[in-house]
Formats: structure tokens, sequence, C-alpha cells
């Protein structure tokens, strides 16, 4: 008997994979459009309602709508929601790799859902996956001068991101026949809605001093419609076919995109410690991923 190479475990995998890839890269025109004058709230609420009208026709061609699935399609939209505002914000308005690193604590939050949701228990791999993978995240971003904690409200946006982008994904595969087009439909719309809110009743009801020139507008539809969807359709399609915490070591792959666009854009320097970390995440999602492959059912 023959087997395909690309299971749906693989394939899910590596959906994630280059879905939180691109995330790597969302911070290049966040930080363009707050620093034209938008703010981070109205950046946020732009890039992603720029994907809304795709996700929402996306949904009604390929997706599945079940009315007994409208109550799990809401609480994934306003988990994702809300990590997507506070993800963006933070880094916008604090450094954007410590704003990561902060946001990286996903994998525990992941692992805590599961267990105490849904019972899965965390066995020896899994532990061990979970903390090379820290221990390469500290090299990654150079751990000579400490773990980085909170500062300021940027540093806890990026916590709290994290928190709710991996407890929804223990949803997410808790509840796998859920559709992932309406769940991103519902977390892109959620997203906006909520970046919306934020900039009127914390930032500013106006543009400020952003003006939107046809050429910025077409980008960000492009980046909404080219990047932004597919990175969440990427990442919420393979979150139901792999567990919550493997999903979210797999979307560590960001990290690495982020620090290297850091270092070719705007020159954060690359160490032998950040190219050793950056090698030992991939190891600890291997290791996750083939030592820890689930028995067919």
């Amino acid at each position: 008997m023959t087997h395909s190479f690309l299971t749906p475990q693989l394939r899910g995998a590596l959906a994630i994979a280059v879905g939180a890839g691109l995330w790597g890269l969302f911070w290049i025109p966040l930080r363009y459009l707050s620093e034209a004058g938008f703010g981070p709230f109205w950046s946020a609420a732009m890039a992603m309602g720029a994907g809304l009208p795709v996700a929402i026709l996306a949904a009604a061609r390929w997706g599945r709508w079940r009315s007994d699935h409208v109550r799990w399609m809401a609480l994934v939209g306003v988990g994702i929601g809300i990590s997507e505002v506070c993800y963006f914000y933070a880094v916008v308005s604090t450094d954007v790799i410590r704003a990561i690193f902060l946001f990286y604590m996903l994998p525990i939050w992941a692992t805590l859902v599961d267990r105490v949701v849904f019972g899965v228990r965390l066995n020896p791999w899994r532990a061990f996956a979970i903390l090379l993978a820290f221990a390469g995240l500290w090299l990654l971003l150079g751990g000579d001068g400490g773990l980085p904690v909170p500062r300021n409200a940027g540093d806890w946006a990026g916590l709290v991101a994290g928190f709710f982008w991996g407890s929804t994904l223990s949803m997410v595969r808790g509840r796998a026949e859920v559709d992932p087009y309406w769940n991103v439909a519902s977390a892109i719309f959620f997203g906006t809605l909520f970046a919306a809110l934020a900039a009127i009743l914390i930032g500013s009801a106006g543009f400020s001093q952003g003006a939107l020139s046809p050429a910025l507008a077409v980008g960000v539809v492009a980046f909404g419609i080219l990047a932004f969807w597919p990175s969440m359709i990427g990442q919420l399609w393979g979150a139901r076919l792999v567990p919550a915490t493997r999903a979210a070591l797999l979307t560590m792959t960001e990290i690495v995109v982020a620090t290297i666009s850091a270092w070719a854009l705007i020159g954060t320097s690359m160490t032998v410690l950040s190219v050793t970390g950056g090698m030992i995440i991939v190891a600890a999602v291997l290791i996750d991923i083939y030592g820890n492959a689930e028995k067919p059912v």
C-alpha cells in the first residue's frame, strides 16, 4: 500500500508555517501606515479591512455554512480579532523583536487550554519541543541581554496577543469541523471592528494627519488580498489538522522572517547566536512534528 508524502497533518503544518512566515513581514506596511499619520489602530483597521471582502467572498464560494457553528465562529473571530489588534498595535508601538518574543509565549497558552478545556495530555516529546523552541528564541533574540519583560503598553499588547492567539488555536483544533473559511471571515471582521473601535475610543476618530492617496489605497488593498487573507486562511485552515501546541510552534517561522527582514531593512544585527537560535527553532518544530506523530484512528 502506498502512502502520500503530503499527509493532511503535513499539509496543515506547511500552511501554518507559510502563513506565519508572511506575518513576519506585516510590521513593515503597518509601521509605514502608522508613520504616515494614521496611527496604530487605524493602520490595523485599514490593513485588515482590505482583506474582509475577499474573506467573505471566499467563505461564500468555498466555505460550508452551518447555523449550529455560528457560536464557535464568533468565538474564534473574537479571539483572533483581539489578538490581531493587540499584535498589530505592539509591532507598531514598541520594539518589533521584543513584541514578537512576548507574543510567542503562545505555545504555553495553547498547551494550558488544550489541557484544561480538551483534556489533552502533554507528553515528554512535546514538552521538550516547547522548551527547545524557547531556548532557540532566547538565542535568536540575543539571550545574553536577559529575558525581555513588558515595559510599556506595546509590550503588554504583544503578551495579550499571544494569549488570545494560542487559546483560539486550541478552540480551532478542538472543533475542527467548523469551516476554516468562515472562521477567517469572522476573525477578519471582528479584528477590523475592534481596531476601528480602539481607534475611536483610545486613539482618534479621524485619520489624524494621514492622507490616503490612490497609490497608498491600492497598496493597502493589495496587502489585504495578497498577503493578509492568505496568511489567515493558511494558519486557521492548518490549525484544524494539527494539535494546537504544534500549530503554535509552527507559527514561530514568523520570528525568523521578522528578524531577517528587520536586519535587511532597518539594520538589526544578526549574530552567530541569532543564526543558531533560528536553527534550533526549526529543529524544535521538526522534533514535534516527526517525533510526536499522532497514531491513525
